[in-house]
């Protein structure tokens, strides 16, 4: 099942933290138009070789899709904020826990992961999600697979469950937190300037090995004083 949480904060200190880098996807930086011309943002998700970096870019843009046509300014990228996300979007899988709290010392809070990754803004926000890799309507019956990654709903025509392409995919995160009255404020909040968002692959052991993906939004708002 798709599951959703989102977490929102203001504080009126501002600090500085060192902390490791994670290089910016360049996909991040192309304009939309040319970026969702990539024939490979609607390719199949091999889940054994996962590009992040494009599944990373495809949330961005969509979610300054649903922020501008909601008449706000579009979020600046923050590498800082996306390495945050994607840390802890991979600590949750490896760490077999699903919150905005890590069990993880030295990354327990939000705070606490922007710090590690060298900022400590104003205004912090996060939502999470954790959902299927593969096109499945919930609550459909599937059948237990013959060929190990291939799904099919437990009907007469057992009719093949399709794997997400990176589009569909960043589409289906970004309308779970659109439809979330909590992480919709997040998106909508004015005093949020920049986001950083990540995601990680993840097989539930439960449920025939199903592809999910944990997605992460990370957001800050700067002092307006600052560039």
């Amino acid at each position: 099942m798709s599951k959703l949480i989102y977490w929102s904060f203001c504080i009126l200190s501002v600090g500085f933290l060192g902390g490791s880098t994670l290089k910016s996807p360049d996909y991040i930086f192309q304009e939309r138009d040319q970026f969702l011309s990539n024939p490979r943002l609607y390719q199949a998700i091999n889940f054994k070789s996962v590009d992040y970096a494009l599944l990373t870019a495809a949330i961005f843009h969509l979610t300054n899709d649903f922020r501008q046509k909601s008449g706000l300014p579009a979020f600046s990228y923050s590498k800082e904020a996306g390495q945050a996300a994607f840390g802890h979007a991979e600590d949750m899988v490896k760490h077999s826990f699903y919150g905005h709290v890590s069990p993880i010392r030295f990354r327990r809070t939000l705070r606490d992961r922007l710090n590690r990754s060298g900022i400590n803004p104003p205004y912090i926000g996060e939502n999470i999600c954790s959902t299927f890799g593969i096109q499945y309507e919930e609550g459909k019956k599937v059948k237990k697979p013959i060929q190990a990654g291939e799904f099919r709903y437990l009907t007469a025509k057992q009719e093949l469950i399709p794997p997400h392409s990176y589009f569909s995919l960043a589409q289906s995160m970004v309308n779970l937190w659109i439809n979330s009255p909590g992480h919709r404020q997040n998106l909508l909040n004015p005093a949020f300037t920049h986001m950083g968002c990540g995601a990680y692959v993840y097989f539930d052991r439960n449920f025939y090995q199903m592809p999910y993906f944990m997605g992460v939004q990370n957001f800050i708002g700067r002092d307006s004083k600052k560039p």
